[in-house]
């Protein structure tokens, strides 16, 4: 059986003989790719020439079928199928020019990262810190049934739009409460969600009762990247307008913040145990924070509640 190497060096000398006859004479290259809490994923590009675009294929997710003994040739042929379905779908991406600023302005959107984590994802990127999270900007190219394409923005094309970070950031809230916009939702409902595909009902839209639980979710509408709905412009006052209550803001995931009013039998003590607990558990693909906010009327304003780990 083929190390992981091996398997790497396999896929680059030979998946040009599983590609269409134009990509021959094509070059492969395969390279290291930073994701979010700087994970780092082994990517595969093929360029017919040497102004071509190419969308990337990530390697590790086949490497399991050779160790589990699938024929190293049908593997290969599987990443020659999905490359080429990339490059179907993205065709109309690959000549995406987002040096107009007028162009992209639409675009602009964010997401919550945790900064030490990211370093070197956000590396000579756009991001705004706030405490130990950052505000990584984007430009949304579009959305599929799975999520959406962003690509993170360079400090050198922001440099080229000549315009303010301020302005960058207002086009990006604007943007954000429109594509994704905030939901806050029972935490019952919202197991209740993932178990039947039943939509919890939304308790930001009017006339919605929150009822008295121990515990809610903050996402967006489209659960993708929800814990960033935390930073929209007045939302933690218009969650405490609908709750009537101070609340504790737990950051459970880069997918949803956890709102818990104050009054509640819930010991803040209890929180922090619990929510370092699962973060030790899950790993850091969705991590995004151990430390415990709070909002009051009196701060208006996200605050630290806790020592961070």
């Amino acid at each position: 059986m083929k190390t992981y190497r091996e398997f790497l060096d396999y896929v680059e000398d030979n998946i040009i003989s599983c590609l269409p006859a134009e990509y021959a004479g094509g070059t492969v290259k395969i390279f290291k790719v930073a994701k979010d809490n700087d994970m780092v994923l082994d990517g595969m590009a093929v360029y017919k020439g040497e102004r071509s675009s190419s969308p990337t294929v990530y390697l590790g997710q086949y490497y399991p079928k050779i160790i589990n003994g699938e024929d190293e040739e049908k593997v290969l042929n599987e990443i020659a199928s999905d490359y080429m379905a990339a490059v179907k779908y993205y065709a109309h991406l690959i000549e995406f020019d987002p040096s107009d600023w007028n162009f992209v302005r639409g675009k602009i959107g964010y997401y919550l990262v945790n900064m030490k984590l990211n370093e070197e994802r956000i590396r000579n990127r756009v991001f705004k810190p706030i405490g130990e999270l950052a505000k990584v900007y984007m430009i949304i190219s579009d959305f599929d049934k799975s999520g959406y394409n962003y690509m993170l923005i360079p400090e050198k094309l922001f440099e080229e739009w000549d315009i303010s970070r301020e302005e960058l950031d207002e086009a990006a809230d604007s943007n954000m409460a429109v594509r994704f916009p905030p939901a806050l939702l029972s935490m019952n409902k919202r197991m209740k969600e993932e178990r039947t595909g039943c939509p919890a009902p939304n308790l930001l839209r009017k006339g919605r009762d929150p009822g008295n639980e121990l515990v809610y979710v903050l996402t967006n509408g489209r659960r993708l990247h929800g814990a960033s709905s935390v930073v929209y412009p007045g939302i933690l006052e218009r969650i405490r307008n609908v709750l009537k209550k101070d609340f504790y803001i737990v950051p459970f995931s880069t997918e949803e913040m956890v709102i818990i009013p104050k009054k509640s039998d819930v010991r803040r003590s209890f929180i922090e145990d619990l929510l370092r607990e699962i973060n030790a558990k899950r790993g850091k693909d969705f991590f995004l924070s151990n430390t415990i906010y709070e909002y009051t009327a009196h701060n208006g304003e996200m605050t630290c509640t806790s020592q961070q780990n």
